[in-house]
């Protein structure tokens, strides 16, 4: 059985890959290896960025076979009118970013695959039919999918959202409408013809 673990940049995208309806996908669908225990928690970008070779290596330490690594690919258009430097909006430019902060690109990251959520783990809660939630356009192109989600439900903290769905979510639903979904789930299946 192929053993896999996770880096998430905050604590409702925990809520979801921890949630019994996931980790029984993982088991009984894909005949792969994951819990709690392998999933950390970077606490943010900045932090996923400053310490990702050691969230790397504490999961090397749990002998994982694969790595994967949620980000949100956060909209830029406000932070750029802030900032200095031109940012991308560009999931490559997110993995970049990570992988060259400081001393990160003296790293082997063979194992490991990247997969850049559009914006925020909650559109994949837009495009899953089983969450009847309603979206107008693609679920990867909306710019703030947790404001869309928070306000259908009348919520508006992500953890209390991701509270609310993750005895409901799957993956495979998401996948028929957000291909960052269809990714994830593209990378999971093919890692566990492995095992």
């Amino acid at each position: 059985m192929v053993k896999v673990g996770f880096i998430v940049e905050g604590t409702s995208d925990f809520i979801i890959l921890k949630s019994d309806k996931f980790q029984n996908f993982l088991k009984y669908n894909l005949n792969t290896e994951s819990n709690e225990s392998l999933i950390k928690v970077a606490r943010g970008r900045t932090r996923l960025k400053t310490n990702f070779v050691s969230l790397i290596n504490s999961l090397r330490k749990l002998e994982v076979n694969y790595i994967f690594t949620l980000l949100d690919q956060d909209d830029l258009t406000e932070q750029n009118k802030t900032s200095r430097k031109k940012l991308q909006d560009c999931p490559l430019a997110v993995v970049n970013e990570i992988i060259n902060f400081k001393d990160n690109g003296n790293y082997s990251y063979s194992e490991i695959c990247f997969i850049v959520m559009t914006r925020e783990m909650e559109a994949w809660f837009l495009a899953d039919s089983n969450l009847n939630l309603e979206c107008d356009g693609e679920p990867d192109k909306v710019i703030s999918p947790s404001d869309i989600n928070g306000k259908q439900i009348r919520v508006s903290n992500h953890v209390t959202i991701a509270n609310r769905f993750k005895d409901k979510f799957t993956l495979v639903s998401a996948a028929k409408k957000s291909k960052s979904a269809k990714r994830f789930l593209d990378k999971l299946n093919l890692i566990s013809v492995e095992s």
